[in-house]
């Protein structure tokens, strides 16, 4: 008789095996025809982020997996492009201070400055030269929300160090974002299977 060892889960993975039926739950949609993605790809599969990151228990259970992933000594500010970016950002930056007594401020890039008030681009934290910086996002397809807010981000003379997202659609965004340091919790053959 084989016995199989059996060693307990992280801590990441206890999270990531909770948040993957929330996915599965929530934020998988097939459809019956193939609708145009902000990419401009085609899919008769759509993944709604924003049904797990604005859920009270997927909010929680995926902020929390990025305090594992990352290393809060090597981050300033959490944040990335609105809409997407703009609840992880908010509870990566909550649950930092909350559990890990860190402050990491948040904030969140417009695709475009403001038209009035202080016309900015980027709200919340002051983002400064030097500053490191970790970006969120919900679902990378080809990358390129996430690269257009990089730059922004860059322009300020702030260095992006990592950016994780809840899912990789696999179309070509690992590769947009490799000199970024792109750590998907999941991929979409990961919460197809």
């Amino acid at each position: 008789m084989q016995y199989k060892v059996r060693f307990p889960m992280t801590k990441l993975e206890e999270l990531k095996a909770k948040l993957l039926v929330l996915i599965r739950k929530e934020a998988i949609i097939k459809l019956p025809q193939p609708i145009k993605l902000s990419s401009g790809k085609m899919s008769d599969i759509y993944f709604d982020g924003r049904k797990v990151t604005l859920h009270p228990e997927g909010m929680t259970l995926f902020a929390r997996a990025i305090l594992e992933l990352v290393d809060l000594n090597q981050i300033d500010a959490v944040g990335g492009p609105s809409i997407g970016a703009d609840p992880i950002g908010t509870a990566v930056s909550l649950f930092a201070y909350h559990d890990k007594k860190k402050i990491v401020p948040a904030f969140l890039v417009r695709k475009e400055p403001k038209q009035y008030g202080l016309q900015k681009q980027i709200e919340g934290a002051d983002l400064k030269p030097g500053m490191r910086i970790l970006v969120v996002e919900d679902i990378v397809t080809t990358g390129t929300n996430v690269l257009t807010a990089i730059s922004v981000i860059e322009s300020f003379g702030a260095k992006v160090v990592q950016v994780v997202c809840l899912l990789d659609r696999e179309e070509g965004g690992s590769a947009a974002l490799k000199s970024y340091n792109l750590t998907p919790l999941f991929t979409r053959k990961e919460v197809e299977s």
